[in-house]
């Protein structure tokens, strides 16, 4: 497949091959860029889940305050 693309391209000239090299040089630095973005991804995902865990720690806390604050009022 990819040889009768390229002899297609030979065939219509320097910018068939010009226009093929641009497409191909393109989808290339997209590849790469994907590969940061999921890089990008991981890492906020990693953070989230540790701020997640402080939030509940952050609850909990919350929560025992508020029975000592209401057993504190019935005394």
């Amino acid at each position: 497949m990819e040889q009768e693309i390229f002899n297609l391209f030979l065939q219509q000239g320097s910018w068939a091959i010009l226009a093929g090299w641009l497409l191909w040089t393109n989808n290339k630095r997209n590849g790469q860029r994907e590969d940061k973005y999921q890089t990008v991804i991981e890492k906020n995902q990693e953070v989230i889940e540790e701020q997640a865990k402080a939030f509940g720690s952050i609850s909990k806390d919350v929560t025992e305050i508020k029975q000592k604050i209401f057993e504190g009022d019935d005394k």
